[in-house]
């Protein structure tokens, strides 16, 4: 990839060439427009001199030769003046050596000439005009004088074009020159503006591998503060992804070493047992020991996919009502197996959009239910109820069994936390895991006695599409 400080410096430089060149496209126009004029003046001048200078014919004809020494002379004489630059004065030189006369008499009779004027016997016309004379150009100018003499002023159109063009051609060279250490000039200007970015690089560069604090943005520019801040935000998600994957594995060996030390526990108990039925009552509680085990992890693993910030990018609008159905679908075998009812009470005819995590919320469900049929007793009926206020979805999942003491329906949101004395095996994180869920739907969870005044009812409260635009923020 193309580096800031060769694609900025390459883009200036073209910008400028092309300020340059319409600079000197500008120069050219406007050189001509204004250095044509003055070089016609000149003719005007040294005419209108020529007149003011002759008093008759015979003067004429005798001191013309003096008028071009007295012009020769002044040239020479301003070697002496504070004019010390040969170039100017051979430029003057030449400039004067460039105008040519001839003056005629009222019969058109040539009177006097300046020596290297054109020899022509053709008309010119009044005032302003151009001749072609021998195969060269000529500007001229005619001044017909109060006595009838004609005054013709030349100049060849390759002397004049000289001036335009040596005038043009040392502004483009000034101009040209200026480019290299304008270069040079830009380059060490944005290798000085790049200098934060190489010490925010650097400073990343010595950081070590565990080290995810933010970037300070004290030394940064404005216009590379949002890459920074991003950068910092990905700090900030790395480092809860690494807090997660610490805090599961601390899990998962906090709460597997229980298991595995009764798994082996069992195991050096059938080592010793010799009948096939002693051996096979063990090997059952070696299998649910293991189930118990495989359970734990199960849950591990939901639980570390439902902390916070995971899946965010992956919410959609899902109907409520249809994932109900679908997880009493899934435990309808579980509850026929203990003799218990699942129902759904769909109070919005299937018209019940939650902007969420799909599989997020199958999970939510999936453990509500859950935990109602482990402890509901046989011959009841858990009900699901969905139905909706104002701003909110109600999901409710009610049972009929023990239900948990007020006092104690805050802790039962804590990880690895069981209530003493139920029969039920089980992890102590089916409920914080729908804690969890639910927080990422910026949604609510209440614990409260069933209406029959025995049993639990869960109810989770969901924000509708309208209300829940923050979820993504």
């Amino acid at each position: 990839m193309r580096s800031i400080r060769q694609f900025l410096v390459a883009n200036l430089l073209i910008g400028v060439l092309f300020a340059t060149n319409l600079a000197i496209l500008s120069n050219l126009y406007f050189g001509y427009k204004t250095i044509r004029p003055h070089l016609d003046a000149q003719m005007v001048i040294m005419a209108y001199s020529l007149d003011a200078f002759l008093q008759d014919d015979a003067f004429a004809s005798q001191h013309a030769s003096r008028l071009r020494d007295r012009v020769k002379h002044y040239t020479t004489s301003i070697q002496s003046t504070p004019y010390d630059d040969q170039a100017y004065i051979d430029e003057l030189h030449r400039s004067l050596d460039t105008i040519q006369f001839k003056i005629f008499n009222r019969r058109g009779q040539l009177i006097a000439r300046s020596p290297e004027a054109p020899q022509f016997n053709q008309r010119t016309p009044l005032g302003f005009g151009s001749s072609t004379i021998n195969n060269e150009k000529w500007r001229t100018f005619q001044l017909v004088t109060k006595q009838n003499r004609r005054i013709v002023i030349f100049q060849p159109h390759h002397a004049r074009l000289y001036i335009e063009e040596n005038a043009n051609t040392k502004a483009i060279i000034i101009i040209l020159l200026t480019i290299p250490p304008l270069g040079l000039f830009l380059w060490v200007i944005i290798s000085r503006s790049l200098v934060s970015i190489g010490q925010a690089s650097d400073e990343i560069k010595r950081r070590a591998h565990n080290n995810l604090n933010p970037i300070s943005l004290s030394h940064i520019p404005t216009e590379i503060q949002p890459l920074i801040k991003e950068i910092n935000s990905l700090f900030d998600r790395l480092h809860s992804n690494f807090m997660r994957e610490s805090r599961f594995a601390a899990d998962a060996a906090h709460e597997l070493k229980t298991p595995l030390a009764a798994l082996k526990t069992h195991v050096q108990v059938a080592q010793s047992l010799r009948t096939a039925k002693e051996i096979k009552g063990c090997l059952d509680k070696i299998n649910q020991g293991v189930d118990r085990a495989n359970h734990t992890i199960d849950q591990l693993l939901t639980l570390s996919r439902t902390m916070p910030d995971v899946h965010m990018n992956a919410h959609a609008l899902i109907q409520l009502s249809q994932i109900a159905k679908q997880v009493v679908a899934e435990f309808a075998p579980m509850a026929l197996k203990r003799d218990i009812t699942l129902s759904v009470d769909d109070q919005l005819g299937a018209e019940s959009p939650i902007f969420g995590h799909e599989i997020a919320l199958q999970t939510l469900v999936s453990n509500l239910v859950d935990n109602a049929i482990r402890y509901s007793p046989a011959h009841t009926t858990i009900s699901l109820v969905i139905s909706a206020t104002d701003e909110r979805y109600l999901l409710q999942v009610i049972d009929q069994g023990p239900g948990i003491p007020e006092s104690l329906r805050d802790r039962v949101f804590e990880r690895f936390y069981r209530v003493v004395g139920t029969q039920q095996t089980g992890t102590g994180l089916g409920l914080n895991i729908v804690h969890q869920i639910v927080q990422l739907h910026k949604g609510d969870i209440q614990l409260s006695t069933s209406e029959a005044g025995a049993g639990l009812t869960v109810t989770v409260s969901l924000p509708r599409p309208q209300d829940i635009h923050t979820l993504a923020d």
